[in-house]
């Protein structure tokens, strides 16, 4: 008999999309530094309420929140290439902000 069940471990990404888990922190991590410096963000703590979840507690912490959300709604593999999508939705996302608020 076929079964259409597919035999998961916690966090394994299948590749047909089936399954997509959370990605591991280290790698959130690391493209979300990567887009810190490439997009020369301040620190401080003024992103948290406009791209974080409001419980981050500064820019970089706020960037990483916005990294994992992302790589999970997008369905992206966190790696290199996810920079591609990643660094231009970050900065459209960031330029519309700026251009609301001007102040920041």
């Amino acid at each position: 008999m076929s079964s259409n069940v597919i035999p998961i471990r916690p966090n394994q990404i299948v590749k047909n999309d089936v399954v997509h888990n959370t990605p591991a922190p280290q790698d959130v991590r690391k493209l979300a530094r990567a887009l810190f410096i490439s997009l020369n963000i301040a620190p401080g703590d003024s992103l948290v309420c406009l791209i974080g979840g409001g419980e981050e507690t500064s820019n970089f912490e706020a960037v990483a929140s916005w990294v994992k959300d992302t790589l999970i709604r997008e369905k992206l593999t966190p790696d290199r290439l996810a920079l591609q999508v990643l660094l231009p939705a970050l900065e459209k996302r960031l330029f519309c902000v700026t251009d609301t608020i001007p102040h920041l």
